[in-house]
């Protein structure tokens, strides 16, 4: 990242709290609001109601306004759901992210019982990167809050030993669900990083708070994340009302989400700025 700091965001639409309302219309009207708000990189997290022209109209607006469609993320395949109409979401999202021009696909590890069968995971998101890589697009397998998830993502993308493969970080989900030493999570996971899922908690929720308003040591997470050779920018991932009335914390339940994201912003520019020059205090 050299010493300029590039900080993303996925898009998030306050007035939206469904996948289906996630339209053209709204990705059109919040591009130029995160723009004002600093970030120059953009997740696109809701796909479903786009087409691949309103994609095309969506990185066309993001180039006049200087972002970059920087990753998408897709849809989950739970317990229940047919594998084929899987495959069939996820070559949709695919073809969306190389409509916006974005380059990483993050996904989840199949939401299935038992959580850890590595011959099915490696079957399915072997599957999965096949997909991708048709358009050209990298796929990042993000972990999600279990116990184990990061050391089994990682066995999975040892085993399919593709350069289009690696890790999204979910600082939040790890945090909560493995370990408070976030440091170690990323020096483990080390060049397999592709992309970052950057938000803060209290240990106990995944509550998607802006980082720094939680207990997460983040002059620790970017110092190894610098250390790590990664070079993409700092993907936030935020959240909607449907998670935020969730949080730990009653007083951020009804935080308003133009203070998170400037706080954010601010917060992780500031923190990058000292990791660089090597001062903590």
């Amino acid at each position: 990242m050299g010493f300029h700091c590039n900080i993303g965001c996925n898009i998030v639409a306050p007035e939206v709290d469904d996948i289906p309302g996630y339209t053209r219309e709204i990705y059109l009207k919040r591009i130029a609001d995160y723009r004002d708000y600093g970030f120059r990189h953009l997740e696109f997290s809701h796909l479903l109601a786009l087409s691949p022209e309103d994609a095309a109209a969506i990185r066309t607006c993001c180039r006049r306004a200087g972002i970059v469609p920087w990753s998408v993320h897709s849809e989950h395949l739970n317990e229940g759901g047919a594998r084929e109409e899987y495959f069939r979401i996820q070559e949709h999202c695919a073809k969306i992210a190389d409509a916006l021009d974005a380059r990483v696909m993050v996904c989840h590890l199949p939401n299935l019982q038992p959580r850890f069968d590595f011959a099915r995971a490696v079957d399915i998101l072997s599957r999965l990167a096949g997909i991708t890589a048709k358009y050209g697009v990298c796929l990042a397998i993000e972990n999600c809050a279990f116990q184990g998830d990061v050391d089994f993502i990682i066995r999975v993308i040892d085993a399919l030993d593709r350069p289009d493969v690696g890790f999204n970080l979910d600082t939040g989900h790890a945090f909560c669900g493995e370990t408070d030493d976030l440091a170690g999570v990323i020096r483990k996971i080390g060049s397999r990083l592709i992309t970052t899922h950057l938000h803060d908690n209290f240990g106990k929720n995944d509550d998607h708070q802006p980082p720094g308003l939680g207990r997460i040591d983040w002059h620790s997470v970017l110092q190894a994340l610098r250390e790590t050779g990664y070079d993409g920018p700092l993907m936030m991932e935020m959240t909607g009302n449907g998670v935020k009335r969730h949080r730990s914390a009653g007083e951020l339940r009804d935080f308003e989400l133009e203070k998170e994201l400037v706080s954010a912003f601010a917060f992780l520019h500031f923190q990058w700025e000292r990791v660089f020059r090597g001062n903590r205090h």
